[in-house]
């Protein structure tokens, strides 16, 4: 029994060390994460219009505004589903509507947008199946805070439909 008991005592001496060694270098990580300076939050304002005309006549178009913490992606579905199957096969749904993605970052004075934009509506709902039409853009430019900035101009010579992609970038206060 002494045996017993003498071996347990030198196994809790020789672990001991080691068991708390590592509750110390967790303290170690915390203590170093608080040290870190933490970023500031920066937050903007995004304003995106999406003009859209058909044979030089304005047909309307989207705009929306949302606000963006700095570095983080934002994204914005608007729209609905459009049964797309004629109506003796099994049901099919479309999309149609507007899909943004958007990233600000500020570097060098300006404002770095990264996103993605795709719109989908009824070019012809009368037929069967309706007629989708879509535009898609991917857009990874830079902008001068508080200024409208035309970021694309897009079109279409067969549908005869022109795009126009204007942002204004702002701090929000």
């Amino acid at each position: 029994m002494r045996r017993i008991a003498l071996l347990g005592s030198m196994f809790l001496i020789f672990c001991l060390p080691v068991l708390t060694s590592g509750t110390r270098a967790s303290d170690d990580r915390q203590k170093k994460s608080e040290e870190k300076p933490r970023r500031q939050m920066v937050l903007y304002n995004i304003d995106l219009t999406v003009d859209e005309s058909f044979d030089g006549k304005s047909s309307g178009g989207w705009n929306f505004k949302m606000l963006i913490k700095e570095g983080e992606t934002n994204r914005v579905r608007i729209g609905s589903k459009v049964l797309i199957s004629p109506p003796e096969s099994e049901p099919k749904f479309a999309d149609v509507g507007l899909k943004f993605d958007c990233k600000l970052d500020e570097r060098d004075g300006y404002i770095s947008v990264e996103g993605k934009l795709e719109v989908n509506d009824l070019a012809s709902p009368a037929t069967s199946p309706p007629t989708i039409r879509n535009f898609q853009a991917e857009i990874d430019t830079a902008v001068l805070l508080d200024k409208t900035t035309t970021i694309g101009v897009y079109h279409d010579s067969v549908s005869k439909r022109h795009y126009e992609l204007r942002v204004i970038v702002s701090k929000a206060k």
